[in-house]
């Protein structure tokens, strides 16, 4: 009977810290306690501030990831600036915002208005948009302007400040090797392969022969991807170099082109390239003046593989303006016009999900989304409108 009183008393002392009231907190109440849900959506886990100037992310997939982060002041550059430069490429931590520097890493030299980054084999490219007015800027008459004067040439003043591709190593430092092309006049985005290739796209310079008369020839800007092969353009011969390469070992493979158009394989004002190193490496473009995302294939010339225009999340794409792949074989499409980064599935275009489904750290959205890098289960966003890293996870 003692006993029985005994345990009556211990029940009647615990009775209350139990229920309503108590000052025990309810598994409901502390959330995080009980795990992530296991949903496959995305979690942010880090806002890195102070990124002014943010314009490209770049994650090297596979063993040994390594992330870099490409900054542009966006600056006006005039025909006197004395090719001070206007951005820079730092190599960052995977979990940190502090750039990594020293003898493992150092700054890469001879940049002047990067732009994009791409990488391949152990190499970085840079595409250097350079500056065509002050790439054309004539002294004597104080002007980056056309000479309309009959016969007078118009050629540029200065190749030095014209586009480029910039090679460089994994450990950055001095140029590996340089190259241009005169018949771009704009260049927007850079994708490099493990085939070897370099992709560059932007607005290209052709001439257009009048059909009644074929003297007369004018000169069109037209959208265009356009494919690079290190090496002389025809090895052994006199004048082995491209002429529209001057000073570099690299020519235009002329076997291979997507062009200007609103098909399935053409492109309007294109703006980021990823080459994707999943199933049959298909080349993704940010097709922007079509407001689509298109996957090309790297094999056949004008060849569309997969194509959105993001209406199945109800809202078509206003201004898509990068887009990159992981290795599971799914596309990632930065739609800056309506401020988002949606997921896709590479082989039927079918949307799966959206990335920045949180707010970050500071309970904001995104303001100005420029590109999104990714690896695995991974995000990276940069927000440039808020100077930005958003870093997200997939939730198993």
């Amino acid at each position: 009977m003692r006993r029985l009183k005994h345990h009556l008393a211990l029940l009647l002392l615990l009775a209350p810290l139990s229920g309503c009231g108590s000052r025990f907190e309810l598994p409901t109440e502390r959330p995080r306690e009980v795990g992530v849900p296991s949903d496959q959506s995305y979690q942010m886990i880090a806002t890195w501030t102070g990124m002014t100037g943010i314009q490209d992310v770049l994650l090297t997939q596979g063993s040994g990831t390594q992330l870099f982060l490409l900054f542009n002041d966006g600056a006006t550059i005039l025909p006197t600036d004395p090719k001070t430069s206007h951005g820079s490429v730092g190599l960052y931590p995977l979990s940190r915002p502090t750039p990594i520097v020293g003898d493992y890493y150092q700054p890469l030299r001879s940049l002047f208005n990067p732009v994009a980054i791409a990488s391949a084999q152990n190499k970085l490219f840079v595409l250097d948009a350079g500056d065509s007015c002050m790439a054309r800027y004539d002294a004597a008459r104080g002007t980056c302007e056309a000479n309309t004067t009959p016969f007078a040439p118009n050629f540029i003043q200065d190749l030095s400040a014209y586009w480029r591709v910039r090679e460089y190593g994994l450990g950055g430092g001095d140029t590996v090797s340089t190259f241009t092309d005169t018949t771009f006049a704009h260049v927007t985005g850079i994708a490099a392969g493990e085939d070897g290739f370099v992709y560059v796209t932007g607005q290209a310079i052709v001439l257009d022969t009048l059909a009644t008369d074929q003297r007369i020839r004018t000169r069109q800007f037209v959208s265009r991807i356009y494919r690079y092969a290190r090496g002389p353009k025809y090895p052994g011969a006199p004048n082995a170099q491209d002429v529209n390469m001057p000073g570099s070992n690299w020519h235009r493979d002329t076997t291979w082109v997507i062009e200007d158009g609103s098909g399935n394989s053409t492109i309007f004002d294109p703006a980021g390239l990823y080459y994707s190193r999943y199933g049959s490496h298909t080349m993704y473009v940010a097709d922007r003046g079509n407001s689509k995302v298109k996957g090309l294939s790297v094999n056949v010339t004008n060849l569309g593989l997969v194509q959105t225009d993001g209406s199945t999340t109800g809202s078509n794409f206003v201004q898509p303006t990068d887009v990159t792949a992981d290795l599971a074989g799914f596309f990632y499409v930065v739609d800056r016009g309506n401020r988002r980064v949606l997921r896709f599935d590479g082989n039927s275009g079918e949307y799966i999900q959206r990335v920045d489904n949180e707010l970050n750290a500071q309970s904001e959205d995104l303001l100005d989304p420029v590109a999104v890098a990714v690896d695995d289960s991974v995000a990276y966003i940069a927000d440039r409108g808020r100077g930005k890293v958003i870093r997200f996870k997939r939730r198993p």
